[in-house]
């Protein structure tokens, strides 16, 4: 009884502790009208608005990291995309923004807000993944056949083959910047820019919060299985860390296309219902939407080579 109530524990805290007090003080930001049309960096009290940021990036680590602990890889990036997912329902949407400044001025800043967060939160997610190896329910996939990827090289990019205590010692460093350096890192980030344009062109039609949440969340749903099977064509898997840092360029390259494809006339496209889809999602957003959909996509990837003959099930078994 003990071990279930200790099971669900993450859960309950993200869901109803640290989730609603990051939406609470994410909410508490205010804009220059007085309202809460605002986001972290584009309030009245940026200081403050880092600071809620801060809070909430620690927040989801901690929770994030118990859920791991406890339950595994999966159920540790998920728990912490739901602090993310509360505070996310607390920040405006990108019509708003523009609305109350007839002008795209403000996209400059979200897309330095969003690039700057997410980025912070690519180590966080690193660190959740780490956590989790080995452990929970969730941890262990699959039986996977004999050349399939390697779960542990998803993290530090290494090649395939038993995960070693170098693997264990490869820092959080390091591992992003093989996301940048590795083909299979830049491959990747690509798949992730790509498939994330194209969820937000079909999902975020009316720029709504659960639209463009959901539209973040189907960007890593997609992209991981996309980012590994283009990996499998470069012999090597991504690490973890490039499909976060791709989270990250889709939170800047959103504002920054808006504003220099559609600046001129960005106010009436806005009335109008016709910004780019891409824009819909701002920083915390993209990062409720990896959290959430990343460990899917990952899990949907794994669940493709999942062993299906019966010698191979009964091998295993024994």
């Amino acid at each position: 009884m003990i071990k279930a109530v200790i099971k669900q524990l993450p859960w309950m805290l993200a869901l109803f502790v640290l989730g609603p007090i990051a939406g609470h003080l994410v909410g508490s930001l205010r804009a220059s009208d007085g309202s809460g049309d605002t986001t972290l960096l584009t309030c009245t009290n940026p200081v403050m608005g880092a600071m809620a940021g801060l809070v909430t990036l620690v927040f989801a680590g901690a929770v994030g990291f118990f859920a791991a602990r406890v339950n595994g890889c999966r159920s540790g990036l998920n728990a912490a995309g739901i602090v993310f997912a509360w505070a996310a329902s607390q920040t405006t949407t990108i019509d708003a923004i523009i609305r109350r400044a007839q002008s795209p001025a403000p996209l400059s800043m979200l897309a330095i807000e969003g690039g700057a967060f997410c980025l912070l939160a690519a180590p966080v997610a690193a660190i959740i993944w780490r956590a989790g190896l080995g452990r929970g329910l969730h941890a262990a996939a699959h039986p996977l056949p004999d050349g399939s990827p390697n779960l542990g090289a998803w993290l530090t990019g290494a090649p395939k083959g038993p995960r070693g205590l170098l693997g264990e010692s490869m820092s959080l460093s390091g591992s992003l910047a093989r996301a940048m350096v590795r083909p299979a890192g830049w491959g990747a980030m690509g798949v992730t820019v790509v498939v994330g344009g194209v969820m937000c062109w079909l999902v975020a039609q009316d720029m709504l919060k659960g639209q463009v949440i959901f539209a973040a969340a189907m960007t890593g749903v997609l992209a991981v299985p996309v980012g590994r099977l283009a990996g499998e064509s470069l012999k090597e898997q991504p690490p973890m860390a490039a499909f976060f840092v791709g989270i990250a360029v889709l939170a800047v390259a959103g504002p920054l296309a808006t504003m220099f494809i559609q600046g001129k006339d960005i106010v009436a496209l806005c009335y109008s219902g016709k910004l780019l889809g891409v824009a819909g999602p701002v920083t915390l957003d993209w990062a409720a939407g990896a959290f959430l959909g990343i460990p899917i996509g990952e899990a949907w990837f794994v669940s493709m080579f999942r062993q299906t003959l019966p010698e191979a099930s009964g091998s295993a078994a024994r």
